[in-house]
């Protein structure tokens, strides 16, 4: 988790953060392993999970296409939370 370090020590945290989740394509090429064709970007990809906070990218987890778009949104929530309120 370097990228939310890089984050938290950017500047000073406001009271109050929006967290931005956002699951999109990964296209693939050839046969890598897990890809998946997933029917609603009608080819073979990838599903990575973007965590984004304005404009600053705070994770980027990839995982296979052939789960739905919000597995993994609360762990990945629950381990940003912990870290921000360290802060």
């Amino acid at each position: 988790m370097k990228v939310i370090e890089f984050f938290v020590e950017s500047f000073i945290l406001p009271h109050e953060l929006i967290l931005d989740f956002d699951a999109t394509d990964g296209l693939t090429y050839g046969m890598q392993e897990k890809r998946f064709f997933h029917g609603y970007y009608d080819h073979y990809c990838f599903l990575p999970l973007y965590v984004f906070c304005g404009d600053q990218l705070l994770c980027a987890y990839l995982r296979p296409s052939k789960m739905d778009a919000a597995k993994h949104s609360r762990t990945i929530l629950s381990l940003l939370v912990k870290r921000l309120r360290r802060k």
